[in-house]
C-alpha cells in the first residue's frame, strides 16, 4: 500500500490516479508508460503529495536500467493490450486461429504449436499478434508465452531480438523458443512441499531444493512477468480446461490471464473456482429430470420443475458467483459436492501451484542496455 497525503492507496489505484491526472488537456502531470515499470523501485511507500510521487518515479527511470524497465513497462502494456483485443478462448480441441502469414501449425490437437514461417520477423510476427489478437485463438499458457516473448521483443528492439532468435522460432504453451526458467517453484498436490527447479538440478548437478518460504511471500517476491500458475485439485476440475490457470505477474503486484483478466491472487483463484463449481449444476440438472418424472424419493415434480426454472434463469443470468452460490446451497442434489460455500471449497482445494522466473527477466538475465 501506498500513502500519498494522508489517502491510502494500491499500487493499481496509484497508478490509475497518476493517470486521471495527466489526462486532462492542459495538466502539467505527463505520464509515462514506463511508470508503470518503475513502481516497485520507489524506496518509500509515505508520500507528502503526488508530485513527490511523480519526482521520485522519474528518478528511478532516469538512474535506472534501460531494458529492465522496458521490459517491465512492456509486460504491463502487452498483457492490457492482447487482453484488450479480446482473442477467443482455446478450449481443448478448438482449432488454432492465427496470423498464417507469419505462422504455421506443428502438431495436432492438444501437442499442436506455432513455428514462425520462413523469411518473418519474429519481433513483427510477435507485435502482430499484439496488435490483431482479437482474430486469434490463446490458452492460458499460451498468452503468458506470447506476453513474455512480445515484451522481450520491444525491449531489445527489433535489431538485437531478430539477431538473436533462435530458429526455428516456435510459439508453445510450455518452452516457446527463448523461454527458459532460472527458477522453478512447484508442488503437485494441495498442501504439499513446495520444491525449487533450476537449470542446475534439471541438468542433475545438483538436487531440487525443499522450499519452506510461505505463499504470500513467494508471491509479492516474485519479479514482475512471472508465470504464475493456480490449481484446483477438485477431482472434478481434472483433465479439463481449467483445472489450472497460468497467469503472469504484472509490476502493481496483479495478474493477468486469458481468459478471466486482470486479478489479485485471491481473486483469480476464486474465477478458477467457479468454472469447476458451476459443472455440478450437470449433476443438479440430471437430479431434477428425475424428479420431475416423479423418480425421486424427495423431490415432487413440482418442485423439480420450480428449481430448474431458477437454475436457468441464473445460467442465462451468466452471474457465476450466484450460481455457485445456488448450486453449492442444493449440493444434496450432486453426487460429489461435499462444501457448502465457495470460501470453504476454495480453502481445501484452490493452490498455487506453480511460480516460473525466466532467464529473460531483468532479475535473472545479464544482458543490460
Amino acid at each position: 500500500m501506498y500513502t500519498v497525503a494522508g489517502q491510502q492507496y494500491t499500487g493499481q489505484q496509484l497508478l490509475d490516479l497518476l493517470r486521471q491526472l495527466a489526462a486532462p488537456v492542459g495538466s502539467a502531470v505527463v505520464w509515462h508508460d514506463e511508470y508503470v515499470a518503475a513502481l516497485p523501485e520507489l524506496t518509500r511507500t509515505d508520500y507528502a503529495s503526488t508530485d513527490a510521487v511523480l519526482l521520485s518515479l522519474g528518478g528511478c527511470l532516469v538512474a535506472g536500467d534501460s531494458y529492465a524497465y522496458k521490459y517491465r513497462a512492456q509486460i504491463d502494456i502487452l498483457a492490457r493490450r492482447i487482453l484488450a483485443g479480446r482473442p477467443r478462448f482455446e478450449n481443448s480441441g478448438t482449432p488454432k486461429a492465427y496470423n498464417r502469414l507469419n505462422w504455421t501449425q506443428q502438431g495436432v490437437g492438444d501437442d499442436a504449436y506455432l513455428q514462425l514461417n520462413n523469411n518473418r520477423s519474429p519481433h513483427a510476427a510477435l507485435l502482430d499478434l499484439a496488435a490483431t489478437s482479437g482474430t486469434w485463438t490463446l490458452d492460458c499458457a499460451t498468452f503468458v508465452q506470447a506476453v513474455q516473448l512480445a515484451a522481450r521483443a520491444v525491449a531489445l528492439g527489433p535489431a538485437e531480438f531478430d539477431r538473436t532468435a533462435r530458429r526455428p522460432f516456435l510459439l508453445k504453451e510450455h518452452d516457446s523458443t527463448g523461454l527458459t526458467h532460472a527458477k522453478l517453484w512447484y508442488r503437485t498436490t494441495h498442501g504439499g512441499e513446495l520444491r525449487l527447479r533450476t537449470p542446475a538440478s534439471d541438468r542433475g548437478q545438483t538436487g531440487e531444493s525443499t522450499v519452506t518460504t510461505p505463499d504470500d511471500a513467494l508471491l509479492l517476491a516474485a519479479p514482475p512477468g512471472s508465470r504464475v500458475a493456480f490449481v484446483n485439485s477438485d477431482p472434478r476440475a481434472e483433465g479439463t480446461d481449467f483445472e489450472r490457470e497460468n497467469t503472469v505477474k504484472l509490476p502493481d503486484g496483479t495478474f493477468a490471464s486469458h481468459p478471466f483478466g486482470i486479478l489479485t491472487a485471491a481473486a483469480m483463484k476464486r474465477q478458477l473456482a467457479l468454472q469447476t463449481v458451476q459443472r455440478y449444476g450437470d449433476e443438479i440438472d440430471a437430479t431434477l429430470a428425475r424428479a420431475a418424472d416423479g423418480r425421486h424419493d424427495t423431490i415432487t415434480p413440482a418442485e423439480a420443475r420450480t428449481a430448474q426454472a431458477a437454475l436457468d434463469r441464473l445460467l442465462q443470468a451468466g452471474d457465476r458467483e450466484a450460481l455457485a452460490a445456488w448450486i453449492m446451497a442444493h449440493r444434496t442434489w450432486t453426487e460429489n459436492l461435499l462444501y457448502d460455500d465457495l470460501d470453504e471449497y476454495l480453502d481445501d482445494l484452490l493452490y498455487l501451484g506453480e511460480i516460473e522466473v525466466y532467464t529473460i527477466t531483468p532479475e535473472t538475465t545479464a544482458k543490460r542496455q
